[in-house]
C-alpha cells in the first residue's frame, strides 16, 4: 500500500492516542487501512482491532478494502454488542413523528385555545378552525424538524430539556419548548410501555455497563472514522471503551466537514480531543487526491474565513485549470436541460447537488426526472448522473459536480429557513455567521474530481458565491 509521507507518519503511530486531521479527498481510509496492516505486522491479533464508523455504507466500504478479518462496526452495532439489551430497537425519528402528529391532533380545547394565540402569530392563521390544518402544511414540517432535532440532540448531548432555562426564549419559542417537553414525556412513556429502545439508548446503556465493569472490552486498538461527526454520548462510549481495556485510540476526521450539528454532533468535541485523552499525538494529511488545486484553493480560503476552523495548507496532485464554471440562471428548466444534454455527452460520473431535496422541482420538466436519485431523461436512465442533497453527498465524489439553487433566498445556501432555537437550547452559537452552512457548502464543492458547475441565481446570488 503506497502512502505519502504524511499518511505514512500518521499510520506509524502505534503506541499513543492520535488524532489525524485530514483534508477532503486526502486518503483517510487509506491511512486507517495502512495502520491496521502495520498493527498486525507488529504482532497485534486481528480480533484485538476495532474500527468504528457512522454509517453502514462506510463500514461496508472499509470491510471490502481491508485485507484482514478485523471488527468493523457502526457505533450502534458495537453498542448493541456491549449493551446485550433484550429490548426491541426502534427508529426514534419515526416514533417521534407519530407522537408529534398525535399530540398536536389531540390537544384538548382549552389548551388548543391557549396554543392558538401563539400559532396565530407564528403561522399567520386566519381562524381557529384552520388550526388543525397546521399539521398538514409545510410549516408543520418545518417546526417538526426543529422539535425532532432538539429532542434527538438533547439525548445525544446528555442534556435534560426539563432543566432548560426558558427565559432566554422568545414567546413563540417558549410554546415550542412547552410542546417539546410534552412530547419527550410521551416518547419516554411509549418506550417504557412497549419495551422499546432507541439507538441512543443502546449507546448510553453500553457506556454504563462498561463503566460499571458489567462487560469488558477485548480491543487493544480502536479507530474511529469521520470523528468530526461525534456527539457527547458517543464520546463517552469511546472513553469507557478505552478505559476498560487500556486501548489506544486513533480518530480521523476533518473539521471543515462537520455538518450534522442539527442531529447532535458537536464540532467542539473534535477541537477538544486532547482534553479527553492523555498522551495524544496530532497528525495532518493535507494532499488531496480528488479536487483540482484551483478548486481546493478557493474552497480552502472560503472555509478558513471562520477563524475557529483548524488551518490547513491543502495541496492537490491535480493542477488542471479552468475547472470552475459559473452558470447564471433565470429560466431554470431551460438552462438545466441544456446542461443535462452537455453532461450526458461527457459520459462522466456526475453529482447534482442542492441544499434541499425539493430544489430539483425548479429544474426538471416532463422529460427530466430522477428515479432513486438517478437521472431519467426521455425514458432513459443514466446511472452515472445522480441528484441528492448536499448533506447526503458527504463522503462521495464524482468527475463533475453541479450545484443548484445558489441563491440568497431563505432556503438557498446559506439556508436561513430553520429557526435558531437549536442553537439557543444547546448554546451552539459558533460566534461566526453561518458556520455550519459554510462547512456544508465546502463539502459540496469538494466532491469534485475534474470540474464544477455553479448554478447561480442571476437576480439574487448566494452570499457564498459573492465571497468565493
Amino acid at each position: 500500500m503506497k502512502l505519502d509521507l504524511e499518511q505514512e507518519t500518521a499510520a506509524n503511530c502505534l503506541k499513543k492516542h492520535s488524532i489525524i486531521i485530514a483534508g477532503a479527498g486526502s486518503g483517510k481510509t487509506t491511512t486507517l487501512l495502512a495502520k491496521v496492516e502495520k498493527l498486525i505486522k507488529s504482532g497485534i491479533e486481528p480480533n484485538k482491532i476495532l474500527v468504528i464508523s457512522f454509517t453502514n455504507e462506510t463500514v461496508n466500504n472499509f470491510r471490502k478494502k481491508c485485507l484482514y478479518n478485523i471488527d468493523v462496526f457502526t457505533f450502534h452495532k458495537i453498542a448493541m454488542i456491549f449493551s446485550k439489551n433484550d429490548k426491541e430497537i426502534i427508529d426514534d425519528e419515526l416514533l417521534l413523528d407519530e407522537i408529534i402528529y398525535k399530540y398536536l391532533n389531540s390537544i384538548n380545547k382549552s389548551i388548543k385555545k391557549k396554543l392558538y394565540r401563539y400559532y396565530k402569530g407564528m403561522f399567520s392563521m386566519f381562524s381557529e378552525k384552520k388550526y388543525i390544518k397546521f399539521i398538514y402544511e409545510n410549516k408543520y414540517n418545518s417546526i417538526k424538524k426543529d422539535i425532532i432535532s432538539i429532542i434527538k440532540s438533547s439525548k445525544c448531548n446528555s442534556i435534560n430539556i426539563m432543566k432548560t432555562n426558558i427565559n432566554k426564549f422568545k414567546k413563540t419559542e417558549k410554546i415550542i419548548m412547552y410542546i417539546i417537553v410534552k412530547i419527550i414525556d410521551s416518547y419516554n412513556r411509549e418506550l417504557k410501555l412497549n419495551n422499546f429502545c432507541d439507538f441512543d439508548d443502546l449507546i448510553i446503556d453500553a457506556t454504563n455497563k462498561l463503566r460499571s465493569k458489567e462487560v469488558f472490552c477485548k480491543y487493544e486498538h480502536i479507530m474511529v472514522d469521520e470523528y468530526q461527526d461525534i456527539s457527547k454520548i458517543r464520546l463517552d462510549f469511546l472513553i469507557e471503551l478505552v478505559k476498560n481495556s487500556n486501548a489506544y485510540l486513533t480518530v480521523v476526521g476533518d473539521d471543515f466537514q462537520s455538518i450534522y450539528g442539527f442531529s447532535g454532533s458537536s464540532i467542539n468535541l473534535f477541537y477538544d480531543f486532547k482534553n479527553y485523552f492523555d498522551n495524544v499525538e496530532t497528525f495532518f494529511i493535507t494532499t488531496t487526491y480528488r479536487c483540482p488545486q484551483e478548486l481546493i484553493n478557493k474552497a480552502g480560503n472560503f472555509i478558513m474565513k471562520n477563524p475557529l476552523q483548524i488551518k490547513k495548507n491543502l495541496k492537490s496532485i491535480n493542477l488542471k485549470a479552468n475547472t470552475i464554471h459559473k452558470v447564471y440562471v433565470n429560466n431554470c428548466r431551460k438552462i438545466f436541460r441544456k446542461y443535462i444534454d452537455k453532461l450526458i455527452k461527457k459520459n462522466k460520473s456526475v453529482l447534482i447537488l442542492s441544499r434541499n431535496n425539493y430544489d430539483i422541482k425548479r429544474y426538471i420538466d416532463n422529460d427530466i426526472t430522477f428515479n432513486n436519485s438517478f437521472l431519467e431523461y426521455k425514458n432513459i436512465i443514466y446511472k452515472n448522473i445522480r441528484f441528492m442533497s448536499m448533506h447526503s453527498a458527504k463522503g462521495l465524489e464524482a468527475d463533475v459536480v453541479v450545484l443548484l439553487n445558489l441563491s440568497n433566498n431563505l432556503d438557498g445556501i446559506p439556508c436561513r429557513k430553520r429557526s435558531n432555537l437549536l442553537a439557543k437550547v444547546f448554546n451552539k452559537d459558533e460566534k461566526f455567521k453561518h458556520a455550519e452552512e459554510r462547512r456544508l457548502f465546502y463539502v459540496a464543492l469538494t466532491r469534485c474530481k475534474e470540474e464544477i458547475y455553479l448554478f447561480i441565481d442571476i437576480n439574487n446570488p448566494s452570499l457564498f458565491i459573492k465571497e468565493i
